[in-house]
């Protein structure tokens, strides 16, 4: 049925499957919705960033730009990140990630509503079985694929951390620390989608084993409940969400003190467990 798809496409509809509010996110082109814009017209056409802080300041009736500049940044890289992760972790391929062949949809809270993955090439294994499709990019081990995937994650978060820089003062370290810390997130994710965040951790820790502006710099703590290890990073970037006006610090928030962090983890797994009962 999907053998006259692309690589790239059939890649797109396999991970949707990994979640149960994934069909619409990951799309293999834009469509005729409006809105559509690629992450090159957002670092390069001012107006789009105007456009983008003011939904910001307004949505979150904030007062200064900083805090939803941060927290919308780092939502954007997590879900890139993922993404990208589970490319790589699942199909053992890492996508075109050039700023101008990712494009994506805003909702009316400017959370992203789609992302269209347009770019057709992809780096690959030789055993892959698309390996010699004229798109694929082969790579000769694993490790060579993991560093592709790094050096393509840092290029297209480049721009964009500068425009972001520039527009609304945030510094440039500040945003790296927290694309570096949300690749742990994403893969830890990743591992509970798929059935063990075990898996997650070490995909994370072989990633930031060669050190790079991507790199966490603390480590997980694992954390023992109800039968199950979960791991919880150490953070020490902050999204800024606290200082939005009626909103509180994430339960992962290095201004908690640890063992506040553990606690309201615990019980974020006993209501999602009382949830699936």
């Amino acid at each position: 049925m999907t053998s006259d798809l692309h690589p790239i496409e059939r890649s797109l509809k396999k991970l949707e499957l990994l979640r149960d509010h994934g069909q619409g996110l990951l799309m293999p082109d834009t469509n005729s919705q409006e809105g559509w814009f690629s992450v090159a017209n957002l670092v390069t056409e001012n107006h789009l960033m105007e456009n983008l802080f003011q939904r910001l300041m307004s949505h979150y009736k904030a007062t200064r730009l900083r805090p939803p500049a941060m927290f919308w940044f780092g939502h954007y890289a997590y879900t890139i990140e993922l993404i990208t992760f589970a490319y790589f972790v699942v199909e053992g391929r890492v996508p075109d990630l050039s700023a101008s062949q990712i494009w994506m949809r805003l909702g009316e809270t400017t959370d992203i509503q789609n992302v269209a993955w347009i770019g057709r090439s992809f780096a690959a294994l030789p055993n892959d079985l698309d390996a010699s499709h004229p798109d694929c990019i082969v790579l000769p081990t694993r490790e060579a694929l993991r560093e592709y995937m790094r050096e393509q994650l840092i290029a297209h978060f480049a721009p964009l951390v500068d425009s972001i820089s520039a527009f609304s003062s945030l510094g440039k370290p500040g945003l790296w620390e927290i694309a570096a810390e949300y690749t742990a997130f994403a893969f830890v994710a990743l591992g509970e989608l798929l059935g063990d965040e075990a898996i997650g951790v070490e995909e994370s820790r072989a990633f930031s084993a060669t050190r790079s502006r991507l790199s966490p710099r603390r480590s997980f703590i694992p954390i023992d409940h109800i039968g199950t290890t979960h791991y919880l990073l150490d953070r020490i970037s902050c999204c800024l969400y606290y200082q939005v006006e009626g909103r509180k610090y994430c339960h992962s928030c290095p201004h908690r003190p640890v063992e506040e962090r553990i606690d309201l983890m615990k019980q974020y797994w006993n209501e999602q467990a009382a949830q699936a009962v």
